[in-house]
């Protein structure tokens, strides 16, 4: 993956660290084994080597306060332990223990974190399913892995403490109910944030002809630390999906999410921080925009001229909750009195040659919004109010052999 003037912290022409005008390649190999041991366990052992080639960032450019001063880099882990775990499958009964992903339903709560190079979401954990016909139910424990380029993964410490409960319940063929229940705990952090906090909510799908709705919510109980003092937290974040196929080829979509950022006049913290969730799939494909502090329209078009070519098209106008609270990597937000981002149009292409082979072609542009543009204005640095831009092209081999 090759990128070219772009800065992965910050949107800006005088980023805080690193160089606005950075180039570089980032790499990510994965070699992996799994065995059948028989009917009841399978076993899987993985290594990565991930790297970031050419750029302006230092090591110490990715130690995280929140982690106690550990460095935690999301896209360079040279020789890591990747998914390596043991798997007991059941009648009705089924339980992984190891290095995991832990995702479910459209990835807003829990997501593999597999946008960035080395990963975002890598666990240690136990999980447990029961399932009975369409239904199911998940319990799971475990810390979430540190990406540390000079230390392997068994002989450092992990980041935050998590518990959670996922399932799925099928009303009918048409509607189907998922409750969630989440924990996120780290105490280790005498400099920045600890947290200790609570999630609940659940999300919705109905399906019916021609039509789909997607709909999720979640509230955010619990205790932030701010400059050493603890803090209540309550917050939440949602969004709803809708699309409707128009006919075979055409299909018409639209999109808000919502979640809380954190009113400086008040005492308690109202920044809804994502969960464990994905930022790649819902909020730009330039990566801009997280769950946390915002408000995202979107119309989104498909277009499937050909079986096995699919076009999709997204414009996404993006709005902060509380302009002053945290942006990408502007922990104090912006010096505007406008909530207005910017918009985002991206397109994506994929054709699908065959079984094996697979074309991903894909671009977006992301427009300054009025918030964007008045803290430039005002001299804040580290920031500008140029339009951004993004490309990429992806092409995929599988394949499968028994031995």
């Amino acid at each position: 993956e090759y990128r070219e003037q772009f800065n992965d912290k910050s949107y800006g022409a005088k980023p805080i660290q690193g160089k606005a005008s950075d180039t570089y390649l980032l790499s990510r190999i994965r070699l992996g084994l799994t065995h059948q041991f028989n009917k009841y366990i399978l076993g899987r052992a993985t290594l990565q080597d991930s790297r970031a080639m050419g750029w302006a960032f230092n090591d110490e450019d990715w130690i995280n306060s929140e982690f106690d001063g550990i460095e935690h880099n999301p896209q360079q882990d040279p020789l890591e332990l990747g998914a390596t775990w043991l798997m007991y499958t059941g009648d009705s009964f089924s339980a992984k223990v190891g290095r995991q992903a832990i995702y479910y339903g459209n990835n807003r709560v829990f997501g593999p974190g597999a946008w960035k190079n080395s990963g975002k979401w890598v666990w240690d954990a136990l999980k447990i399913r029961y399932h009975s016909s369409k239904s199911w139910l998940d319990l799971f424990f475990g810390k979430t892995m540190l990406h540390a380029p000079d230390v392997f993964s068994l002989e450092h410490r992990h980041g935050y403490t998590g518990a959670g409960l996922y399932g799925h319940v099928q009303c009918n063929n048409a509607l189907a109910i998922e409750p969630i229940l989440a924990s996120k705990y780290n105490n280790s952090s005498a400099l920045y944030t600890e947290k200790d906090l609570l999630y609940y909510g659940a999300r919705i799908t109905l399906d019916i002809e021609h039509a789909a709705l997607d709909a999720t919510y979640m509230q955010q109980r619990g205790e932030v630390a701010r400059d050493t003092k603890q803090t209540d937290s309550k917050a939440h974040g949602y969004n709803i999906d809708l699309t409707y196929d128009i006919d075979q080829q055409w299909s018409l979509g639209t999109t808000y999410s919502f979640a809380s950022g954190d009113d400086k006049t008040t005492l308690e913290n109202e920044r809804f921080d994502a969960v464990y969730g994905a930022s790649d799939k819902y909020y730009g494909l330039m990566n801009l925009m997280a769950w946390s502090n915002l408000q995202d329209y979107g119309l989104l078009l498909m277009y499937q001229p050909l079986q096995r070519v699919t076009t999709r098209l997204e414009y996404h106008r993006f709005f902060a909750d509380q302009i002053h609270d945290k942006w990408r990597a502007y922990k104090e937000g912006l010096h505007a009195s406008n909530d207005h981002y910017g918009d985002e149009v991206d397109v994506v292409t994929t054709w699908k040659f065959d079984q094996s082979w697979k074309c991903m072609l894909g671009a977006g542009v992301f427009f300054p919004g009025d918030a964007l543009t008045e803290a430039t204005a005002n001299a804040q640095e580290a920031i500008s109010d140029e339009t951004g831009y993004f490309a990429f092209l992806q092409l995929s081999y599988a394949f499968t052999r028994n031995i």
